[in-house]
C-alpha cells in the first residue's frame, strides 16, 4: 500500500517511518512537512494512504485531507494529532481513523492493521472500463462475454449508471433506430440471455435485474472509472483522455459533456490551490 507521511515535525516523521519499517506491505512513497508539495506529489503518483498531522501551518491537514480525496477518493486517511479537540472534526470529514501523540509501536500497528481492513472493504469484485474501450473485469481478469452484442448490452447498462434502460432504448441504440419498431426480429431475447449466461459464468448474477419492460444493473457492486468521474474523482478525472466506450457509436455523443466536466474540476481544483 503506497503511504505518504505529512507533519510539519520532521522527527514524527522518522519515527512513524522507523516503527512500520519492518512492515512490508506498507510502501512509505514520500515524506511531507509541506503538505503543497504532498498535493503535488499526489496529482503525479498513486497514493492509497496517508497519515495526516491536522496542526501545521499554512495549509491544516483537513483541508489537506480535502484536496487529497478529490485526487482519489479512495485514499485513506488517518490523522495523527497532540489535541484531542481535533477529533470530532476530524471524523466529521469522514476521516478512517485518527491516532494521537505521543505514539508507540502498538499505536502504528493498530493504524496499520485498520488500513490494511479498510482496503479490503473498498475492493469490489468487479470493475468497468469506459475511458478508451469498454471492457469488464471480475477479480482483476478480463470478462469474456458469449456475445458481442451482449458486452454491448452491458455498456449500455454501465453508460446509465445503473438506470432503467427500456427494452426499446436497448434496441434503438443496440440495433438502430428503425429496429426499434420490430424489436422481436432483433433477436434482444437472446442477447440479454447471453448478458445473463456471461454474468452467472463469472459469478457476477447479481449485478444483473431484469424488471417488467426494462434491464438495469446495481453499480453499487462493481467499480467504475466512469462512476468515479461523475462522482468527482480527480484520478478518474485525469485519466479521461477524449475517450468513451469508444467501439460504440452510440457512446459518442457522451464525450462532449465529459470534455466539459472535466475542464470544470479541473479549473475548480486550481483556484483551490490558490
Amino acid at each position: 500500500m503506497k503511504t505518504i507521511l505529512v507533519d510539519d515535525m520532521i522527527l514524527d516523521l522518522q519515527l512513524f517511518e522507523l516503527k512500520c519499517a519492518d512492515m512490508p506491505e506498507f510502501e512509505i512513497v514520500g515524506k511531507f512537512t509541506d503538505p503543497q508539495t504532498a498535493i503535488a506529489y499526489a496529482e503525479a503518483n498513486v497514493v492509497d494512504f496517508a497519515v495526516l498531522d491536522i496542526d501545521m501551518p499554512g495549509m491544516n491537514g483537513m483541508e489537506l485531507a480535502r484536496r487529497l480525496r478529490q485526487l482519489r477518493s479512495d485514499i485513506i486517511i488517518v490523522f495523527a494529532t497532540a489535541h484531542p479537540k481535533f477529533a470530532v472534526d476530524a471524523l466529521k470529514m469522514k476521516a478512517d481513523y485518527v491516532i494521537f501523540k505521543p505514539f508507540d509501536r502498538e499505536d502504528i500497528v493498530d493504524v496499520l492493521e485498520r488500513a490494511k481492513l479498510f482496503r479490503q472493504r473498498q475492493k469490489k469484485r468487479f470493475r468497468f472500463h469506459t475511458f478508451g474501450m469498454f471492457d469488464m473485469e471480475a477479480d482483476g481478469k478480463p470478462v469474456h462475454f458469449r456475445s458481442g452484442k451482449a458486452k454491448e448490452l452491458m455498456a449500455l447498462c454501465v453508460y446509465r449508471s445503473g438506470r432503467p434502460v427500456s427494452i426499446h432504448e436497448m434496441v434503438e441504440n443496440l440495433w438502430g433506430e428503425e429496429a426499434a419498431d420490430s424489436p422481436e426480429n432483433t433477436g434482444y431475447r437472446r442477447t440479454i440471455k447471453e448478458l445473463t449466461d456471461t454474468l452467472k459464468a463469472y459469478g457476477a448474477e447479481q449485478l444483473f435485474i431484469r424488471e417488467r419492460g426494462s434491464i438495469r444493473i446495481q453499480m453499487d457492486l462493481a467499480d467504475s472509472d466512469y462512476q468515479d468521474f461523475l462522482n468527482g474523482s480527480m484520478e478518474a478525472c485525469l485519466k479521461f483522455q477524449g475517450a468513451f466506450m469508444q467501439q460504440y457509436s452510440w457512446a459518442e455523443s457522451a464525450v462532449y459533456g465529459l470534455q466539459e466536466r472535466k475542464k470544470i474540476m479541473l479549473n475548480d481544483f486550481s483556484a483551490g490551490k490558490e
